[in-house]
């Protein structure tokens, strides 16, 4: 477990940066566990993907100027919820998981996204068997409101 001084110095030194073609080689080469990639789609994909839809926002997780993780997102237009904003993406590269790092970027992704005015939910989803989202994401005062064992749980926190 962290110390207050180590939580404290990871909370400092992680940034969230816009992802561009100085650093999106960085973030498609990021790992996760052989695990997790049941749940996870490939940054390569995520980015590919926000190119064809220009409200899609991409944002490389850094600790100090390394590239450590990745987190997508996206106002709900095509669903006619322009409210109602959607985590798309998110990973830590392995290396650097349970460092507190993930916890910092999705305090300051949800600062960011609160700061949006056309923000007043923020959802996202896991997949069945990826539970520890679900304790992960509560943290943050993210509820459950979906819960299907083929199409994953649906999870979203109130803004304003």
């Amino acid at each position: 477990m962290l110390s207050l001084f180590e939580i404290t110095e990871v909370y400092m030194d992680i940034s969230l940066r816009e992802v561009t073609k100085d650093n999106w080689l960085d973030i498609i080469h990021l790992e996760i566990t052989e695990e997790q990639e049941n749940y996870v789609a490939l940054n390569s994909e995520s980015i590919a993907e926000s190119n064809f839809y220009p409200h899609y926002v991409n944002r490389a997780i850094y600790r100090g100027d390394e590239a450590v993780g990745f987190i997508q997102y996206y106002q709900e237009l095509e669903e006619n919820l322009p409210d109602e904003f959607y985590i798309a993406q998110f990973m830590v590269d392995v290396k650097h998981q349970g460092q507190g790092i993930g916890r910092v970027a999705t305090e300051q992704v949800i600062k960011e996204m609160s700061a949006i005015p056309e923000c007043k939910k923020i959802t996202i989803l896991y997949m069945p068997g990826h539970h520890a989202m679900r304790k992960f994401y509560s943290q943050f005062g993210f509820v459950v409101t979906e819960e299907d064992d083929e199409d994953g749980v649906v999870m979203e926190l109130e803004i304003k």
